[in-house]
């Protein structure tokens, strides 16, 4: 098992971030490594809150990588909060919190991750990269938020 925490602040409102963050069928379009990605079962659970299955292809050709990760998402937009859970495929077990929360000059993300791969093979591949992977991660977010609120004006 493996847990990984990291807070990055970024100068745009939680409530915009959330929304990126949410739209997990965006993330072919600006995140690395992500070659498509569907959304199903959506659901309205009331009080802000909605839930939904995702599906992402994940490829990495350095390491002949190429993977389908479904997770079970809940979005709460009132504690501007998502998590994604998954015990299927590649994984043994996920559990992926992202918290957005008002800072000075913007949001801090904080992101919480901890995970299990059902191939040891696997996790131990997961683990060389997963450090420089998250980075690219929040880059790609922080950068998707720059291009939508420039599309905005």
């Amino acid at each position: 098992m493996t847990v990984f925490h990291t807070t990055r602040r970024i100068a745009f409102a939680p409530e915009h971030l959330l929304a990126i963050v949410a739209d997990v069928a965006s993330y072919p379009a600006f995140l690395p490594l992500c070659t498509a990605a569907r959304v199903w079962d959506e659901k309205d659970l009331g009080n802000d809150r909605r839930s939904f299955r995702a599906s992402l292809d994940i490829e990495y050709p350095k390491l002949r990588l190429k993977e389908t990760f479904v997770s079970d998402v809940v979005v709460d937009a009132k504690r501007l909060t998502i998590r994604a859970t998954s015990n299927e495929g590649p994984v043994k077990h996920i559990d992926n919190r992202w918290l957005f929360s008002v800072a000075r000059g913007g949001c801090d993300i904080d992101f919480h991750l901890d995970y299990q791969m059902s191939s040891r093979l696997l996790q131990m591949a997961m683990g060389s990269v997963f450090d420089i992977a998250v980075r690219k991660i929040m880059t790609a977010f922080e950068e998707r938020a720059h291009v939508l609120e420039q599309d905005e004006v």
